[in-house]
């Protein structure tokens, strides 16, 4: 896709200027912020360097971005690492992070609202900006799109920008670093026309079959009649051509900010003591319940800070267990953690902040009290975890590991659903115990695990569920090594 952008570039430039249509009848502009080494950036790489970034592809590990300085030397995306060590020995590979990709254009899309009530991130590399309404603003699009790039390059990534009535047409032409501006729909078909199919985003072998009856271009597509290309190529490609053309009328999805909340009280003195100034805390959180309610969210931990003269301010940080809303229960907690927190100097004035909003899940109720009294074990235990420390609560929970004796771990989090696997004991021995299997009476199931040759203690069992002469439900393992025998493992209940 870069070899087809560099060969278009040279005898292929659009002119930059633009007319814009009157108000009355001004369609959308849309304009797509493509970042070609989103990857590597989100990764802490300098795309300046050779460096590149690898992806495990159905059991095999190949390059999945890499930078302008490894493409000079011959490395290119879906080679092997070694392959590519082999064209560039200072190549630096790092293995591909797709969260931290997410997280830095849930960045970018948050700065993109500075510049348009309409952001959409449904593109993978790329953000797309309704600007229309936008434009006399920031003093036209040539200047818009100028003052987004100084923006994004401020947060360190590389954006190539496009503007055009149709998302898809942004999208394909900042892709191809074509950074035009073209505000009516009537020049899309000739401006997209001597583009290559290669370019346009369909299916590898549709193009294959359209380059085997001489189609080469858009141009060359849109000359042929539709009732035809559907017929013989289907309705997908059709669909295609509408969304470049722009007579696609459905909308990207809006991308919205997480709600953040702020508030602040003045003192109207300086306060040292707790009784004295926690009423402005007690409104804060009253203030903070109501933001939720009109929001219908809830949230998971709240920073408390108190100013002081002169003084850096002392920040009293409380996570919940359980997201809530309840600014009682969130009163009685914070009011835990400030009687053990020293204060350095007298109070002027108390902020709240909270960025950990989330969606509001109910409880629901039961006839019975059940629900009433788990209701008041989790408060007692977050008012244990407030007064004790977020480290003094730990629950058993599972590890990511096959070899049960190292399974069972305690964690700051209680065990989520995992992956259904085959019946397990509650009570397993610290140390297998040998048994005659003579002596047992055998289920069918049978599962082996073989694990932990990388860390110097391989096992190699095949479990089963055993009865003995007592009636008991064993869980029992034939060590699969030479000389190995026959161990019980575990009781179930």
């Amino acid at each position: 896709m870069a070899a087809t952008a560099r060969a278009l570039a040279p005898r292929y430039l659009p002119p930059r200027h633009s007319e814009v249509a009157p108000a009355a009848h001004r369609p959308k502009l849309w304009v797509c912020a493509y970042f070609p080494d989103l990857a590597l950036t989100a990764a802490g790489l300098d795309s300046r360097l050779a460096c590149a970034l690898q992806e495990t592809v159905k059991g095999r590990p190949s390059l999945y971005a890499v930078s302008q300085a490894a493409r000079l030397a011959g490395v290119e995306p879906s080679m092997t690492p070694a392959a590519a060590l082999a064209l560039c020995p200072g190549l630096q590979i790092q293995n591909r992070d797709p969260q931290l990709e997410h997280i830095a254009l849930d960045l970018l899309a948050d700065a993109g609202l500075d510049f348009s009530p309409w952001v959409s991130r449904d593109l993978p590399q790329a953000l797309l900006l309704e600007v229309s309404s936008c434009l006399r603003l920031f003093g036209g699009a040539e200047s818009l799109r100028e003052q987004l790039r100084q923006t994004l390059a401020g947060i360190g990534h590389r954006a190539h920008l496009a503007l055009a009535p149709s998302p898809a047409a942004a999208e394909m032409l900042a892709r191809l670093n074509l950074e035009v501006v073209v505000a009516q729909p009537a020049k899309l078909r000739s401006l997209l026309g001597p583009l290559p199919l290669a370019a346009a985003g369909f299916d590898a072998k549709l193009s294959q079959r359209l380059a085997r009856t001489g189609v080469q271009t858009l141009a060359d597509v849109w000359r042929l009649p539709r009732d035809g290309l559907a017929r013989r190529y289907g309705p997908e490609l059709l669909a295609r051509l509408d969304a470049l053309a722009g007579h696609d009328s459905r909308l990207p999805k809006q991308f919205h900010r997480p709600p953040r909340f702020t508030a602040g009280r003045e003192l109207p003195a300086e306060l040292d003591k707790l009784d004295h100034f926690f009423p402005a805390v007690e409104q804060l959180l009253e203030q903070l319940a109501e933001f939720l309610r009109r929001r219908d969210a809830a949230v998971q931990a709240v920073e408390l800070r108190l100013q002081h003269y002169r003084r850096p301010a002392t920040p009293v940080e409380l996570s919940l267990r359980h997201a809530s809303r309840d600014p009682l229960h969130c009163a009685r907690l914070l009011r835990e953690k400030l009687e053990r927190t020293p204060l350095p100097a007298p109070v002027l004035a108390v902020k709240l902040f909270s960025e950990a909003v989330v969606p509001f899940q109910p409880r629901s109720f039961s006839l019975f009290d059940d629900e009433i009294r788990e209701q008041d074990w989790q408060s007692a235990l977050e008012q244990l975890q407030s007064r004790l420390g977020h480290q003094a609560l730990q629950y058993p929970t599972a590890a990511a590991e096959h070899r049960p004796e190292r399974a069972g771990v305690f964690g700051l989090e209680s065990a989520a659903e995992q992956a259904e696997l085959p019946p397990r004991p509650l009570w397993l021995l610290s140390i297998p115990k040998p048994l005659n299997p003579a002596e047992l009476h055998f289920a069918q199931d049978r599962e082996r695990i073989a694990s932990g040759w990388w860390d110097g203690a391989p096992v190699r069992r095949d479990y089963r569920i055993a009865h003995d002469r007592a009636g008991r439900k064993l869980w029992v393992f034939q060590d699969l090594k030479p000389n190995g025998g026959w161990y019980c493992h575990g009781l179930f209940g």
